[in-house]
C-alpha cells in the first residue's frame, strides 16, 4: 500500500498549520490512514464516537433521517476538512451517518486523544470554537432559506451555499466537483427535482453555470453572491 507523509499531510489542515514538526511527529503515532470506496459508510448514526476524521481526498455526505426515513439533516465534507464537529467534547455517539460520495482517503485520530490535545492548546481550542460558530451560522442561513416562499429562489440560494461551502476557485470561476444530483439539491432546498432541473436549465442557458459529469462550474460567482444578500 502507498505510504503517506503524515506530518506534511497534517500541515494542510488549518488546525495544525502552526504546530512544529516535532509536535506533529509526536501526534503522528496516533494517526491512522483509511480508504473507503464510493457508497461505503465511515460511521453510522448512534455508533460510538470513537474517531475524529481528517479528509485527505474525496467527498463525504453526512445525513440524519427519522424513523420514517425522512431526511432531517444533510451536509457535505470536502478535502482538508475535519469532521464531525457536532458533539465535540460532549457526546458519546455520532449524531448522523457518514457515507462516501466518492472514493475517499482519510486520516482519523481517536476522539479522546484529539479532544485532550485541543483542550490543552488555546489556539486549537479557539479554532474549534470558531468553526463551530461558523457551522451554526451556515445552518441558520439554510433554515432561513427553506422559509423563502419562491421555490426557484430557494434553489438559487442553495447553489450559493454549495458554492461557498464546496467550491474551489479555478481562475475567475468556481468549481463544485462534489458529485451532487438534482435529488440531493432538491432535498437541501426543500423543492422538487423538477424545480431544480428547471432552474439549472435556465442557469445553463444564461451561461451562469455549466454541468459536466456531475461537476458544476460557476462562471459568474457574483450572481449567487448577490442572490444571497
Amino acid at each position: 500500500m502507498q505510504r503517506r507523509n503524515i506530518v506534511e499531510d497534517l500541515k494542510q489542515f488549518k488546525l495544525f498549520a502552526n504546530l512544529s514538526n516535532k509536535k506533529l511527529e509526536s501526534l503522528a503515532q496516533f494517526v491512522y490512514w483509511r480508504t473507503y470506496k464510493k457508497g461505503q459508510f465511515l460511521f453510522l448514526e448512534g455508533d460510538s464516537r470513537e474517531r475524529i476524521y481528517f479528509m485527505l481526498d474525496g467527498f463525504v455526505k453526512l445525513e440524519r433521517v427519522n424513523q420514517s426515513g425522512n431526511l432531517l439533516y444533510e451536509d457535505y465534507i470536502k478535502r482538508f476538512s475535519i469532521f464531525p464537529y457536532c458533539g465535540m467534547f460532549t457526546d458519546a455517539s455520532y449524531n448522523y451517518t457518514a457515507i462516501a460520495m466518492t472514493d475517499v482517503d482519510v486520516y482519523y485520530i481517536p476522539t479522546s486523544i484529539f479532544e485532550d490535545m485541543v483542550k490543552s492548546n488555546q489556539k486549537q481550542l479557539m479554532y474549534i470554537v470558531q468553526e463551530l460558530s461558523s457551522i451554526l451560522k451556515i445552518n441558520e442561513k439554510r433554515v432561513q432559506n427553506i422559509t423563502i416562499p419562491n421555490a426557484q429562489d430557494r434553489v438559487i440560494q442553495t447553489l450559493g451555499y454549495l458554492m461557498n461551502d464546496l467550491g474551489e476557485e479555478a481562475g475567475k470561476e468556481i468549481l463544485i466537483s462534489c458529485p451532487l444530483t438534482t435529488i440531493e439539491i432538491s432535498k437541501i432546498s426543500g423543492t422538487s427535482r423538477e424545480t431544480v432541473s428547471g432552474v439549472l436549465k435556465q442557469l445553463k442557458s444564461d451561461c451562469i453555470v455549466t454541468i459536466l459529469d456531475k461537476k458544476i462550474t460557476i462562471h459568474d460567482p457574483a450572481y449567487f453572491e448577490q442572490s444571497s444578500m
